[in-house]
């Protein structure tokens, strides 16, 4: 084969192709991971306190979350369903078990995440589906202080 053919340069292109498709790849993204934590609920003394979502770092590598502005009734809880995908953590905020006919309550709620991994960095989306508010942050498990995130509506 001649170094001036056009036989030589499409097979060169060719294969220029294929190294560069080989070297960009396709990362194959693990399958997500679910998880769901109950917010253990208290009263709250403060029946105006604003929506806000506090995460603290706990023993052993976990996160303490703290949320603020939650109104429940008195057999009502609230559960957290936590989605974990590579860098991407994705938290609902949802209603559980309901009495029909019983007035909320204020209340502020705690859990515990234990899926979240030390020394990493996620972004993370907050939503709320008992006050319609929402928060989108980044979280980085190796830090020490506690953060406070304001929801939106």
């Amino acid at each position: 084969m001649d170094i001036n053919s056009p036989e030589f340069y499409t097979l060169a292109f060719v294969v220029a192709m294929a190294l560069v498709a080989l070297l960009m790849g396709r990362r194959e993204k693990r399958p997500p991971s679910t998880y769901i934590e109950q917010l253990h609920t208290a009263p709250d003394d403060d029946p105006e306190a604003e929506d806000i979502l506090y995460l603290e770092p706990a023993e052993g590598g976990k996160m303490l979350l703290r949320r603020t502005g939650i109104t429940l009734g008195a057999e009502e809880t609230a559960n957290l369903v936590i989605t974990i995908q590579e860098d991407n953590c994705s938290i609902v905020e949802k209603k559980g078990v309901r009495k029909r006919g019983v007035k909320g309550e204020p209340v502020k709620g705690e859990a515990r995440l234990k899926c979240l991994r030390p020394g990493h960095k996620y972004r993370v989306r907050y939503e709320s589906q008992l006050t319609s508010a929402w928060a989108s942050f980044t979280l980085d498990t190796n830090k020490r202080d506690t953060l406070q995130i304001p929801l939106k509506y």
